[in-house]
């Protein structure tokens, strides 16, 4: 995985104010229309984002952890923006005296704290760009999330990303697209 200088709990409060950020610009209205993901409602796909911000807390504090991803049916609630900056403001909170070398379970086993903390921040970023994308807008990710989200994606073998409920087939990304573009293109994202 590449190396990121940021420290992951810094990116972590950075990824929770991304995430809650994108969903407060969906209107009312909006909620229930579909998302850039295939199968997923703007409401669902937010419900996942929530599911991932309560992972990272739920690591950070050493409590129960499910290996799974989060589930949207588990985490759909009448104020999903509210709940989001509710769980950025404890992420916030509890990562920075937290125990980076702490050891805590992760779908590659038992790693530090700061290793099992990369999955569900870089989903927390990915989300919100697929929160944007499905409004009709492309954002960049800030480098450092970037960085994080690109050195997980290298890391892992084609097999592990192209498997049931994790990334699409790769789609073409225009040759002057931006590095968020690209990777999100890379990932199955539709650019158009």
């Amino acid at each position: 995985m590449q190396d990121v200088t940021t420290p992951i709990a810094t990116m972590a409060g950075e990824a929770a104010d991304l995430l809650a950020g994108a969903a407060a610009e969906i209107a009312p209205a909006s909620w229930d229309s579909p998302s850039n993901l295939d199968g997923w409602s703007l409401r669902e796909l937010v419900a996942h984002g929530t599911g991932s911000a309560a992972k990272i807390v739920a690591l950070a504090e050493g409590g129960p952890i499910r290996q799974q991803p989060s589930q949207p049916a588990d985490w759909i609630c009448k104020d999903p923006v509210q709940r989001l900056r509710e769980l950025a403001e404890r992420i916030r909170d509890v990562l920075p005296d937290a125990d980076m070398e702490a050891v805590r379970p992760s779908p590659a086993g038992e790693v530090a704290l700061r290793q099992a903390l990369a999955f569900p921040v870089a989903d927390l970023a990915m989300h919100s760009w697929d929160i944007h994308r499905s409004l009709g807008r492309l954002i960049e990710l800030p480098e450092d999330l970037l960085a994080l989200c690109r050195g997980l994606v290298e890391s892992l073998p084609e097999e592990s990303l192209r498997r049931p409920g994790a990334f699409g087939p790769a789609q073409v990304a225009p040759a002057d697209a931006t590095p968020t573009a690209s990777l999100m293109a890379y990932l199955g994202r539709r650019l158009a």
